[in-house]
């Protein structure tokens, strides 16, 4: 599976934490590109989760939210 084809899946975690937070100077391209960054980091170092569809949302929702916070 391509990984643009996986963030489609999850880009709405993305987008829905664009419309909740907000972050100064920050364009919804930004937070793409974070969210891009985050799915990288985390099918890198669980390869697994391709095949476990609810199990890599969560994760990634867990992730992209800790992530802004930081």
């Amino acid at each position: 599976m391509k990984f643009e084809d996986v963030y489609k899946q999850v880009e709405g975690i993305v987008k829905r934490c664009y419309k909740d937070y907000y972050l100064h100077l920050w364009e919804y391209a930004d937070w793409r590109q974070e969210g891009m960054l985050v799915l990288y980091e985390l099918l890198k170092s669980h390869p697994n989760l391709l095949e476990d569809h609810p199990r890599l949302y969560r994760y990634f929702k867990t992730k992209f939210r800790n992530r802004i916070h930081d």
